[in-house]
């Protein structure tokens, strides 16, 4: 998943991009680094995750540069540093192109027994160009003392921690570019003691080896392997180049610095994002490929829209805001309505039942309270026994919840019974206290159009019957007898009993009427 291509960027078109700035001629920026996608938006489940490649193509120079130049200006040096002080503009123009923020300081290195010393800052740190060519262009080669070819170029860079302005959020960059090795220890300055305070600060160190001028004293940058240590201790390049190519060189190197890919995340409650890896190493201007997994929790809140914000980082820096990255992630609403019905207990009101009236509510859990449609609907008449009712409701994401309650519709209520006196068939009127002891049964009930109507010896507690309704009795209340009946002329039944006669009716549920006594007064002794 990693590359290191420069946007599509040739060996050949780089060659070209050098040979322009070698004529000082002004190049044109590379294109905008960034991560994409960016930003990135999807919808999830609770306890879902999708993971997409996320890509970051590195700026070609390392975000927020802090530039040190720093040359060899003794005398085997000139044509170098002639070329570098007449491409001067170019280098920086082009820097700035990519990294506006980057600042710049001029420093040169000779002997410590030159006169004018082991180092030399000509300019301090700044974002003037101006300044920077001039501090550039104030490099003379020139020796004014040492008799060897070693130069005190350690001690120099030992010193430039404590010598340059750094930024706390810069990136320190030290390029310098010389001919001869240097001396160890130099200027207080071992190459050990001296890598230990580049490092401390952060400060990585890019070395270019040029041949010196015949005639001179010099004998190669890293013929002892002192710029190779430092630059690899450092994480910084070396590289070599004749007179007429440092320029090109420098911009090279500066455009090939080791990158490091990190990330930060900042997320919402309910929703996280890993990277994998978690980091990753590509030279400046290349691209590099995470998996990026988009996670929610399983409790995370169902309708809502989360967010996160992803940072790459190289080096430690947040090269701009190109490199943030937004990801939304709507939350899906998967949780149906919770519905609750109430299990209602009524009494009839006639065979058919009842009408029954019930409560049905429905809550979501993004939508709030809901209307349930339900199944029969409240007011509804319903048969006697239970009847299961079903409500429904649907939410806006289309989840659907149900419910049920049971509607009971019972048969509680005894029939009313009646026992009137009637009159005797033979067509004598019944004298008070109905002497004669006729009597019409009678029952009525909510449910039953049909109850059975019993009659009851209140002295021996016989019971006779069924009867229907409307049946005709005579009752003789006989002490000391025998319980017994017999039918009569017209439908007529004579029920002979040891007490009074207690009418009882027996609906279909099996509700008994309380008794309605017959008084029935016992014959003459």
């Amino acid at each position: 998943m990693e590359h290191t291509s420069r946007r599509g960027r040739s060996r050949g078109a780089w060659a070209a991009i050098f040979a322009v700035l070698l004529t000082g001629t002004a190049t044109t920026a590379f294109a905008v680094p960034g991560v994409t996608p960016s930003p990135y938006a999807t919808a999830l489940d609770p306890g879902q995750s999708v993971t997409i490649t996320k890509t970051v193509e590195t700026p070609v120079i390392p975000p927020n540069p802090d530039i040190v130049f720093l040359a060899d200006t003794t005398t085997s040096m000139g044509a170098s540093i002639a070329n570098v002080q007449s491409n001067a503009a170019s280098i920086v123009d082009q820097v700035l192109a990519d990294q506006p923020t980057a600042q710049f300081a001029v420093a040169d290195y000779k002997d410590v027994a030159d006169s004018s010393g082991h180092f030399l800052l000509r300019q301090q740190l700044t974002g003037d160009p101006a300044a920077v060519a001039a501090g550039i262009n104030a490099w003379t080669p020139l020796s004014g003392g040492g008799s060897d070819a070693p130069e005190d170029w350690i001690g120099a860079l030992g010193d430039i921690p404590t010598a340059i302005d750094f930024r706390g959020d810069g990136t320190p960059v030290v390029v310098m570019f010389g001919d001869s090795t240097s001396h160890d220890p130099s200027a207080g300055f071992s190459l050990a003691t001296a890598t230990t305070a580049l490092q401390a600060a952060g400060v990585r160190v890019i070395a270019i080896a040029v041949p010196g001028a015949d005639g001179s004293l010099w004998n190669g940058l890293d013929t002892a392997g002192q710029a190779t240590a430092v630059t690899s201790a450092t994480g910084g390049t070396l590289a070599s180049a004749d007179p007429s190519q440092v320029s090109a060189a420098i911009l090279s190197a500066l455009q090939n610095l080791p990158a490091e890919v990190t990330h930060q995340a900042v997320c919402d409650p309910g929703v996280s994002i890993t990277l994998t890896p978690p980091s990753q190493s590509v030279t400046s201007g290349g691209t590099v490929s995470f998996d990026e997994t988009i996670t929610l929790a399983a409790n995370a809140p169902q309708g809502t829209t989360l967010h996160c914000e992803v940072s790459f980082l190289v080096n430690g820096h947040l090269p701009g805001p190109e490199f943030v990255q937004q990801v939304h992630v709507e939350v899906r609403d998967i949780e149906p309505p919770v519905v609750t019905v109430s299990d209602e207990t009524v009494e009839a009101t006639g065979p058919d039942g009842a009408l029954v009236d019930y409560d049905a509510n429905a809550t979501d859990n993004v939508d709030g309270p809901l209307v349930p449609a339900c199944a029969p609907p409240s007011g509804s008449l319903f048969a006697i026994g239970s009847t299961v009712v079903t409500c429904t409701a649907i939410d806006a994401a289309g989840n659907t919840g149900s419910g049920t309650g049971t509607m009971t519709v019972v048969d509680t209520t005894p029939p009313d019974v009646a026992c009137t006196e009637g009159a005797n068939p033979g067509g004598t009127v019944p004298r008070s206290h109905n002497q004669d002891g006729f009597f019409a049964l009678g029952a009525t009930d909510l449910v039953d159009p049909d109850p059975e109507i019993h009659v009851r010896d209140s002295g021996s507690g016989t019971l006779f019957g069924p009867y229907a309704a409307g049946q005709q009795i005579k009752y003789t209340e006989t002490p000391g007898g025998k319980p017994r009946s017999k039918s009569m002329p017209g439908d007529i039944v004579h029920l002979f009993g040891t007490g009074d006669a207690e009418v009882i009716a027996v609906d279909s549920f099996g509700n008994t009427s309380a008794a309605v006594s017959c008084l029935v007064p016992p014959p003459p002794m």
